[in-house]
């Protein structure tokens, strides 16, 4: 552990600048140990006491920087917050033993030096006095450094929240401006209007199913996490929309783990969710939102039909399909854009959404939980 740090490394591991402190603790609490040592002796002349001050203040120093280093190796070893107790109880040991060490050579070496010590009362204390006075100085120092540090870690805890509840607002209000846009609108009553003279019985289900892709946007706007079943089904609405828009043109497939059957949207077969991961939890629409984004992107057509695959392993869903991108799109021009999606996942997980493009296919990972998982990550 170096001895001096910059700056910024003193807000990472300290929690704050601690120059003003030890510029201001160290001179404070030299003069307590000088009126506690000295046992206010009478008669010593004045030089003697700023000299006994003087030691006094390196005496401090020398338990300042040894502490303060213990501190600092036990947060740099022991940082996750679940091991405070472990960290304070070390701290405890080492402190006892840093102040064992520093006292036994400083009540040797002190006299030795610098006679003039024992006349002002140097040594005349009890030991276990000694100790005692310099082990409860020593955990004011650290429980200072606690304090400060846990302080901020919590003021910066409680900015990120509001940060992140701010983006989570702000990715909300994206992914309904997106559902909502008039080119999707437009779309789908265009498509509506082509298949009510020639089906009116699938022109009554397309309506109900936009009426529930729209009334799925507004009720889990606010929601952190759905399961998997619910997402599923309500890809399938938003699925048939596309569908009955491009009829052969679009084909969605599921694989729920390696070695599982692939299940393809208007095969007539359906998606059957396996039981062992219907209660799986993720961001509401994410997996919606990936697949309407490649609708979007690619072309879509009898020359170049477009396959996206949703694979579900490792407790991920990677959405998949090859690049044939429309004459002047480009993924960086996503209207919600993956910005959004990170933003929302990082409400309740650390697990990253994970991006890969090549020339021929592009992928977009994100972790979905277990429902132990999901209840911790939701309440963290």
């Amino acid at each position: 552990m170096k001895l001096f740090l910059s700056k910024s490394e003193r807000i990472k591991y300290l929690g704050f600048d601690d120059r003003c402190a030890v510029g201001l603790g160290i001179p404070i609490l030299a003069g307590v140990a000088f009126l506690m040592f000295t046992n206010m002796r009478n008669g010593v002349s004045s030089s003697y006491l700023w000299y006994c001050y003087l030691l006094s203040v390196v005496h401090v120093c020398k338990y300042w920087i040894a502490l303060r280093g213990a501190v600092l190796f036990l947060r740099v070893q022991l940082p996750d917050r679940t091991r405070i107790g472990r960290r304070i109880t070390l701290f405890l040991a080492l402190s006892a033993v840093i102040v064992l060490v520093i006292g036994a050579i400083s009540r040797v070496t002190i006299p030795y030096m610098f006679p003039f010590m024992v006349e002002v009362g140097w040594n005349n204390s009890n030991i276990v006095f000694d100790f005692i006075v310099s082990y409860t100085l020593g955990i004011m120092v650290a429980a200072i450094y606690e304090s400060v540090y846990f302080f901020t870690k919590y003021q910066h805890s409680v900015i990120e929240r509001e940060r992140l509840a701010k983006e989570n607002m702000q990715s909300q209000l994206a992914v309904l401006k997106q559902q909502m846009n008039p080119h999707f609108l437009f779309n789908s009553l265009n498509t509506l209007v082509n298949i009510i003279p020639e089906d009116s019985r699938k022109a009554t289900l397309f309506t109900q199913r936009l009426s529930a892709v729209y009334r799925r946007i507004l009720e889990w706007r606010h929601k952190e996490l759905i399961t998997l079943e619910e997402e599923v089904r309500a890809l399938q609405d938003y699925v048939f929309l596309m569908q009955t828009r491009f009829e052969d043109k679009l084909q969605v497939c599921w694989r729920f783990g390696a070695g599982t059957q692939v299940r393809c949207e208007g095969d007539g077969r359906g998606i059957e969710v396996p039981a062992a991961v219907r209660s799986y939890r993720l961001v509401p629409l994410s997996v919606q939102l990936l697949v309407e984004n490649a609708i979007k992107h690619n072309v879509v057509s009898t020359e170049h039909p477009l396959r996206i695959d949703i694979t579900l392993a490792n407790n991920r869903i990677t959405v998949s399909n090859p690049l044939n991108l429309r004459t002047g799109r480009s993924l960086d021009s996503t209207g919600w854009g993956h910005q959004n999606l990170k933003a929302r996942y990082e409400m309740v997980t650390e697990d990253p959404v994970e991006i890969k493009s090549t020339a021929e296919v592009y992928e977009v990972s994100i972790p979905v939980f277990p429902v132990k998982n999901a209840v911790r990550y939701a309440t963290a």
